[in-house]
């Protein structure tokens, strides 16, 4: 079988004893699942309701841009085909991009997030232990202001709080939407800005040619893949450089993506300043 990856970008996969990674997904309609990785396939365990899979992004390393430097394209090769599950719930990627907005090193927005879920998010009984996910909209307006302390999100209050008053109004509108529509009404959330949507909607809609390519996870992971590419390190000189590579939105896909999924493979030895 051909060697594949799984893209663990989002901060709800975590990794049992056995080496095998797991995480809960729930959609807007309340169906439930413990999506689980041996390795080199993906099973979902239903727990709760009817619905569809989350969908799968898949990509190879072979379509990455023949132009991006050799040592970056090299280094990303050994992941094989990447597997990603796209987030079947706008609300926990808008929390997700939230919470991922001030980070000083990647893996910040993750520690943040597993905090917050754990403290006032609901509970699931996986096959290794409990698994959990964010607040809903209602839980978070009900929270009082110390217990954004308590989590270690005050400096988010604001954004979570405007997010999920706007999400009740609007989501089931904004599911509806894709692509660019889709970022450009996230961005009416106040306190969310264009980077934040891009983000989201990435996760949700699982096109990672939205992604905003300046982010500092992909700028860290980049230069952990190719520490001697001379990749430039700002954000705009970047994000420019990151997009002229690609001569198609699937090469952009696939080296966003892959880059991604690098830096959760790989052991951290590059730390960007922000």
């Amino acid at each position: 079988m051909a060697h594949a990856s799984l893209c663990t970008d989002h901060p709800g996969w975590t990794e049992t004893e056995s080496g095998r990674w797991q995480r809960l997904l729930s959609n807007e309609r309340g169906a439930t699942w413990v999506a689980s990785w041996n390795g080199q396939a993906l099973d979902f365990m239903p727990l709760a309701g009817d619905g569809s899979l989350p969908d799968l992004t898949y990509t190879h390393c072979h379509r990455l841009p023949l132009a991006a430097p050799r040592q970056l394209t090299g280094a990303l090769s050994i992941l094989g085909t990447i597997v990603r599950v796209t987030n079947p719930s706008l609300w926990d990627a808008l929390c997700v991009a939230i919470l991922q907005q001030r980070q000083v090193h990647p893996g910040t927005g993750r520690d943040l997030y597993r905090r917050w879920c754990t403290l006032y998010g609901p509970t699931r009984e996986g096959p290794h232990g409990p698994l959990r996910l964010p607040p809903t909209p209602q839980t978070l307006l009900d929270l009082p202001h110390g217990a954004f302390d308590k989590a270690k999100t005050a400096f988010f209050r604001a954004s979570l709080r405007s997010a999920a008053a706007a999400y009740q109004a609007h989501g089931h509108a904004w599911r509806q939407l894709t692509g660019t529509e889709l970022v450009t009404a996230l961005t009416s959330i106040n306190r969310v800005g264009p980077s934040t949507a891009a983000a989201a909607a990435a996760d949700y809609l699982g096109d990672f040619t939205l992604y905003p390519h300046h982010d500092l996870t992909v700028r860290t992971f980049a230069h952990r893949a190719a520490p001697d590419a001379d990749l430039p390190v700002e954000e705009e000189p970047f994000a420019r450089q990151w997009t002229a590579w690609a001569a198609t939105p699937g090469q952009l896909r696939t080296l966003t993506l892959a880059t991604l999924a690098f830096g959760n493979h790989v052991p951290a030895s590059t730390t960007l300043a922000t």
